[in-house]
């Protein structure tokens, strides 16, 4: 299968380099042909779904779809997303792009302190979750590693609610009628890979998440990494 990953990562940024690592990995298991765009590299266009299996919209660690300076890239990402959801095109979005879906079709992202979260938190299946072809594998309670202080507010008309934690009802999207899935956490790292992640990101998280600090990536679980096999169940059942 062939699998775009788009990043919203600056062509300096480790990161950026982090998170494809980090996306094999979890996919090593199956037959995968990895293609990479980057919205700071090129503008976002229809061609880039040519030839793709499945799509991946991962996450920024600093930038905000609702950032004016995003504009010029989140109009044409979105114009990307619209083929995706037309054409049935099994899609993921992570964080970023969780929020991107959400606001694309019609909810607010916003900077919320009250609602961003970092480490490694507990995830509560709804019972559409507990239903789904891709979810119903996991237990009705499962963990994941989630950093963020950007969170889509209000669920929109477009998606079902698969899935909350104890701050955010908006933790797990699956569009209406379309194979295309978001969830705020990060299903891409394990917890390892979420306290390097978060020490790349901590600096700049601090300015709006006042939990922000260095000692906070304790708050991630070595080991427990349930969510790791979420994107290549996805792929094994959408593709």
């Amino acid at each position: 299968m062939n699998v775009l990953l788009i990043q919203i990562r600056h062509p300096n940024d480790e990161m950026a380099l982090h998170e494809q690592t980090c996306l094999k990995r979890r996919a090593h298991r199956l037959d995968v042909e990895w293609s990479f765009k980057n919205v700071f590299g090129e503008q976002p266009c229809s061609g880039w779904l040519d030839g793709i299996s499945a799509m991946i919209v991962g996450g920024s660690g600093s930038y905000s779809v609702h950032d004016a300076r995003s504009t010029h890239w989140v109009t044409p990402l979105r114009d990307v997303l619209e083929l995706a959801l037309a054409n049935a095109l099994p899609s993921f979005g992570i964080c970023f792009g969780h929020q991107l879906l959400g606001y694309h079709l019609g909810s607010k992202v916003k900077t919320e302190t009250d609602l961003a979260e970092v480490g490694t938190i507990p995830i509560e299946l709804t019972d559409e979750g507990a239903r789904d072809p891709v979810f119903g594998a996991f237990a009705p309670t499962f963990y994941a590693h989630t950093g963020h202080s950007d969170s889509v507010i209000g669920v929109p008309d477009a998606v079902t609610v698969l899935g909350r934690s104890d701050v955010l009802e908006t933790q797990i999207f699956k569009v209406i009628g379309a194979p295309f899935y978001s969830t705020q956490f990060h299903p891409d790292i394990s917890g390892e890979e979420a306290r390097l992640r978060y020490m790349a990101y901590q600096n700049g998280l601090a300015e709006s998440t006042p939990m922000a600090r260095p000692e906070e990536r304790e708050r991630y679980t070595v080991g427990q990494d349930e969510s790791n096999q979420l994107l290549p169940r996805f792929l094994e059942v959408l593709t």
